[in-house]
């Protein structure tokens, strides 16, 4: 082991987005800044459906160049055969290129002075230091670690912080296939197709389909996947990947020394599995608690919380919200599904979700429906499809038990 002159006040481990993020935010404050990544750099495999929403992409602050397609509008296909078309007169997502959009990202924490090393591991960590492994292993003075090493964190286990607890298993092919029109996507439910959650089928580049699904563990993501691939997306298989998806923050993502942002504290959005904007905002947050802290010689976990109090204040409230949510929906059968899709297949009722829907915040459909005292026969004859009160009890105690719903 060989021990570093240079001492930095952030270390951040891995380098996605939400680490390239966080660097830069640090290094923005002033503070001297290491990130490692156990890859190349590039991007790739991008383990990532790819689709953001406009939001996201402004929060990210990325180039034009790396999107590839505007959706506006998508069809939602139930087990059983019903189907939902929804078109909406605006943009509701972008289709990224997400291994061009890491390294961006990664090239711009460069900019703003952070110290990149790829093709290096961290191999353990504690207060006030960190060691890394490329070529030899080293130990780093570094006063502040940021875990953005994904669900599994290792930073987690070094620091001994929880990891995520609810995960989803998933698996993605790049196909040679224009099955899917340009500006829309396919979303497809039902426990033949992808028990506990759902499947996609998102058009990419040109002749090229991103299909996927994401499921709860004990069942095999590849092998539904494959079933998928075969019955309804024919076309060339170019790339797979896997990974897993964590649908509920971690109790705690503070300690002394370090702190967990993205994936690894579990900020990603339980309905759909994304985390692209959740993390964005955390991790500005992160590079920002910790770039000053550090700068300061406070690596205190008291110095530390104003991260777990800020990022909560912005986006706890939804994503406990739609863990709530995710834990009700999962509970429908197959045959429910179909009934719900036939009581929500009104002009009226796919006009406001149409107008309203919001991948980063679904609370707020939620809440335009309260507000829409015209459709509440309509919505109170779906209820009676789908268990009458018995069911709506159950679901209001778990969104009473999330906090209710967010105000945003």
């Amino acid at each position: 082991m060989t021990a570093s002159s240079r001492a930095y006040d952030v270390g951040v481990v891995g380098g996605g987005p939400i680490g390239a993020v966080a660097a830069r935010a640090a290094a923005a404050v002033g503070a001297r800044v290491l990130l490692v990544e156990a890859g190349d750099g590039s991007g790739e495999p991008a383990r990532c459906a790819g689709l953001v929403s406009p939001r996201a992409w402004e929060a990210l602050g990325a180039p034009s160049d790396c999107v590839l397609r505007e959706i506006r509008g998508g069809t939602l296909l139930a087990p059983g055969g019903p189907t939902l078309h929804l078109r909406a007169s605006q943009t509701k997502a972008l289709v990224i290129d997400r291994a061009r959009l890491n390294r961006d990202l990664l090239a711009r924490a460069g900019g703003a002075g952070v110290e990149i090393r790829t093709h290096t591991r961290a191999v353990s960590a504690r207060a006030g230091s960190l060691a890394v492994e490329t070529h030899r292993r080293e130990e780093l003075p570094v006063k502040i670690v940021i875990g953005a090493d994904g669900p599994r964190s290792d930073v987690a286990g070094f620091f001994g912080l929880p990891r995520p607890g609810r995960l989803l298993e998933a698996s993605q092919a790049v196909l040679d296939s224009d099955a899917v029109a340009a500006d829309e996507v396919e979303i497809l439910f039902g426990e033949a197709v992808a028990p506990g959650f759902f499947a996609w089928a998102i058009p990419a580049e040109p002749g090229r389909l991103r299909v996927g699904l994401a499921t709860t563990p004990g069942h095999d993501p590849r092998a539904l996947l494959d079933r998928l691939l075969v019955e309804r997306y024919p076309g060339a298989v170019i790339a797979r990947i896997g990974g897993l998806i964590p649908i509920e923050p971690v109790a705690r993502t503070v300690t002394d020394g370090a702190l967990l942002v993205g994936d690894a504290a579990g900020q990603v959005k339980p309905t759909s599995g994304g985390g692209l904007y959740t993390g964005t905002l955390c991790g500005r947050i992160a590079g920002e608690i910790a770039g000053y802290a550090g700068l300061a010689g406070r690596s205190d976990a008291g110095s530390l919380d104003p991260y777990e109090q800020r990022w909560r204040a912005a986006i706890g409230d939804e994503l406990r919200f739609g863990a709530a949510a995710h834990e009700v929906l999962s509970g429908f059968c197959d045959e429910e599904i179909d009934r719900a899709f036939a009581g929500l297949n009104d002009p009226q009722i796919l006009r406001v979700i149409e107008q309203v829907g919001d991948i980063d915040y679904p609370s707020r459909l939620v809440r335009a429906f309260v507000g829409k005292q015209q459709l509440w026969p309509r919505l109170f004859l779906l209820l009676q499809s789908l268990g009458g009160w018995p069911r709506f009890r159950e679901a209001a105690q778990s969104l009473i038990a999330a906090g209710g719903l967010p105000i945003v």
